[in-house]
């Protein structure tokens, strides 16, 4: 089974302005990032985008039979179309992974990082 979980909070830039275009920009990075989810068509998973407080954050969660490394496409396109926007991912492919991959998307890249939280999975998390 492929597992994995995420966040990401939807930013259209890093900087720090506050004035009608940044909204205008942040109000279009919002529109394409909701137009990439509407057209993900989850089956068995979770993609959700939802507002708190004024932001827009995006949550993934899912578990398929077999690895598929469109979640982590999905993850690297919303930071290529928002790219002040952060977050993390964890994947876990169960019987094949000794531990959990780690994408961090900030400043509009996506990067894998070792993971020392979570892994090796068995051991950390569960038992055998």
């Amino acid at each position: 089974m492929y597992e994995w979980h995420g966040w990401a909070t939807i930013v259209a830039s890093p900087g720090t302005e506050d004035d009608e275009a940044a909204d205008a920009r942040q109000r279009a990075a919002e529109a394409e990032v909701g137009d990439l989810v509407a057209a993900a068509g989850a089956v068995n998973e979770t993609v959700d985008l939802r507002r708190a407080n004024g932001s827009l954050h995006l949550w993934l969660a899912g578990a398929h039979n077999h690895r598929d490394d469109g979640v982590v496409e999905l993850f690297a396109k919303v930071a290529q179309l928002a790219p002040g926007s952060y977050g993390v991912l964890y994947a876990l492919e169960h019987g094949v992974d000794p531990g959990w991959h780690r994408w961090v998307m900030r400043r509009g890249k996506v990067t894998g990082e070792a993971d020392s939280s979570l892994s090796p999975h068995v051991g950390s998390v569960e038992d055998r």
